[in-house]
């Protein structure tokens, strides 16, 4: 005697098609990233994965026929795909000798912030009105314009036998109910997604970056400065070692023509089983549906909770240790950013040619007191003398102009910052 279905005498239907869509969107950067971020990651997709149409076209901009690049809107044949991480957008960099500012989006530069996020703090005592983390980082690996990072191996790949259970749970399930169609449907998902991490896990990971003529403005030492202007990162290295920073990116690289045209069989076979799926699955029974729903939720959770959460580790691995060299990194906190900028310019006065011009970048204001203070600041800095200010006193202050009770007590303030920060710099970096 058959077993009695289960919801055998249910009216609803589900719309396979939208679930699946749903449950994929999210998902599909993780998919394609997770066979070259984990160790022998490529062996274990073997499971009935979500988002198969959006992974089909990832994987059709990356054909050499022109047919199914033109069909997905690409026209051209890249030799690599770039790897979509996030980027420090809005960060920029300036340059210590040159004093050019330049935007600094790269996935290195995201990564080597957040790096610096979670380093220990040094507090330093003074006035608090906005704290300001300042960072320094010594770089002295220089990487090659092509690098070939080590990629770490991780408990993830392990953590792929739930999803592979459940899809084989859920067909199991589908055939003892005698629904062949869903029970197949739910092996070709994972036939194919297995198959596509194969071919696709593959590919080398590398990191490069463009090559800075022998003529162009220098980059070496310099300070990057995130979005919010509430963290700076000092680069003390050689063009060679800051350039990769602000110049590098991550991407997939094929080496042969016979791997483009195996992804175009991917490709292909990815967006028939997103057809086959979408047609034969709604014809199954609804307990074939739920499970075939199931098998895909099960996949959704291991991405979304699991990979798609290590993968910014494994990543912050790669970049920083294996590429940058595992630099060795100072946090400071400041509680002003009249602070921090003067003790940037103490860190980079040996390599700093235009001293004013720095200070102007980090601390933009031309009242008559902001010019004075950077007068008296000018005058020690580019001779090499402390930061003390007892000679700029009211004689002083009446010689140029400034009587007012205010403006006097705002420029004390801005002495006693700049003060703060030599005094820092002589407990912390003085003898670096």
């Amino acid at each position: 005697m058959a077993p009695i279905l289960p919801l055998h005498n249910r009216t609803f239907s589900l719309d396979i098609s939208s679930l699946a869509g749903f449950l994929g969107a999210e998902a599909v950067l993780a998919v394609m990233m997770l066979p070259h971020l984990h160790s022998q990651r490529k062996w274990w997709g073997w499971y009935n994965c979500p988002g198969s149409y959006q992974i089909a076209k990832r994987y059709g901009e990356l054909a050499r026929f022109r047919f199914w690049s033109a069909l997905y809107g690409s026209a051209h044949f890249p030799p690599e795909l770039a790897l979509e991480l996030s980027s420090s957008s809005g960060s920029k960099y300036t340059a210590a000798r040159s004093s050019i500012a330049i935007p600094a989006s790269t996935p290195l530069v995201a990564m080597l912030l957040e790096e610096c996020k979670g380093l220990e703090t040094i507090v330093v005592d003074g006035r608090q009105t906005a704290p300001v983390d300042v960072t320094i980082a010594d770089l002295r690996r220089k990487p090659s314009s092509l690098e070939c990072p080590r990629v770490p191996s991780t408990y993830s790949r392990w953590i792929a036998v739930c999803p592979i259970a459940a899809t084989l749970s859920a067909s199991i399930a589908c055939a003892i109910y005698r629904d062949a169609v869903c029970a197949a449907m739910i092996l070709v998902g994972a036939l194919c997604h297995g198959l596509a991490c194969l071919v696709m896990g593959n590919a080398r990971l590398v990191y490069r970056h463009d090559v800075v003529s022998e003529h162009a403005p220098t980059l070496a030492h310099g300070w990057l400065e995130s979005h919010n202007s509430r963290s700076i990162v000092i680069l003390r290295g050689s063009d060679r070692a800051v350039t990769p920073v602000l110049r590098g990116r991550l991407s997939l690289q094929f080496e042969s023509s016979q791997q483009h045209c195996l992804v175009t069989c991917c490709s292909i076979l990815l967006g028939v089983q997103f057809l086959l799926q979408l047609l034969f699955v709604p014809q199954g029974t609804r307990f074939g549906q739920i499970m075939f729903v199931g098998s895909l939720f099960a996949s959704w959770l291991y991405h979304q909770h699991i990979l798609a959460h290590s993968k910014a580790d494994v990543l912050q691995r790669i970049m920083v240790e294996d590429i940058l060299g595992s630099p060795a990194l100072r946090k400071l906190r400041f509680g002003s950013r009249t602070t921090a900028a003067v003790f940037v310019l103490l860190v980079l006065r040996p390599e700093i040619r235009n001293m004013r011009a720095c200070l102007v970048s980090m601390l933009p204001s031309d009242t008559l007191v902001w010019q004075l203070w950077q007068d008296a600041v000018m005058s020690c800095l580019e001779v090499e003398k402390p930061l003390c200010f007892e000679d700029y006193g009211t004689e002083w202050r009446r010689m140029r102009g400034l009587s007012s009770k205010d403006d006097n007590a705002l420029l004390d303030t801005l002495f006693g910052d700049a003060n703060t920060a030599y005094i820092a710099f002589t407990e912390h970096l003085a003898k670096t």
